[in-house]
């Protein structure tokens, strides 16, 4: 009877092919992976961006007037909050703190964060382009970074956005359509 194993050569030329083929599909399992990860957060990112940006332009549009920053020649005219005052006297204070952007409303002011845990408001800037005898206009720039604090790839996704919206005093009008939206990907090597 003959045996039927396999010679050491037979057993070296099977890892031989075998091993190319399964580095190759983890290599592509790998880049799955990571590409939804990346996306995932670019996701977070934009749906962050794009909520705060829509209840920036709500509170402005219905905003009665514009308390700071002042009409006036630059900088004096740019700062990194909005207060608003509203149709019932209250005000509506728009700041970022810690990293995240957040809301003050009421007469009795309540906080709350806009932005949640997983992306950074690294840049806020509200500009007043308000010419005398007309309602006002505001200026929202604003960049949202996703959170990355080991600094890999596949974490870094960031917005830029930019908005102008004037105030529509004692009305409730749909978010704007001029915003202007402009993405940033960071690429491998750590520039843009």
């Amino acid at each position: 009877m003959k045996n039927q194993g396999f010679t050491l050569v037979e057993f070296i030329i099977y890892i031989a092919i075998l091993a190319p083929i399964l580095v190759l599909i983890t290599g592509f399992l790998l880049l799955i992976v990571l590409g939804n990860i990346k996306e995932t957060a670019y996701r977070e990112v934009q749906q962050n961006a794009r909520f705060a940006l829509t209840k920036i332009t709500q509170e402005i549009k219905k905003a009665n007037s514009i308390n700071s920053p002042s009409p006036g020649p630059p900088p004096t005219n740019s700062a990194n909050s909005l207060s608003l005052t509203m149709a019932d006297g209250s005000l509506t204070i728009f700041d970022f703190f810690d990293g995240k952007l957040r809301i003050t409303k009421g007469s009795s002011p309540i906080s709350y964060d806009l932005t949640s845990d997983q992306v950074i408001v690294s840049n806020l800037k509200f500009t007043n382009l308000s010419y005398p005898d007309t309602p006002g206009t505001i200026r929202v720039e604003m960049t949202i970074d996703h959170l990355n604090p080991g600094n890999r790839r596949e974490y870094q996704a960031s917005i830029n956005l930019t908005s102008s919206v004037s105030l529509v005093p004692g009305r409730i009008v749909s978010p704007s359509y001029l915003t202007q939206l402009h993405y940033r990907w960071r690429n491998d090597d750590g520039g843009e």
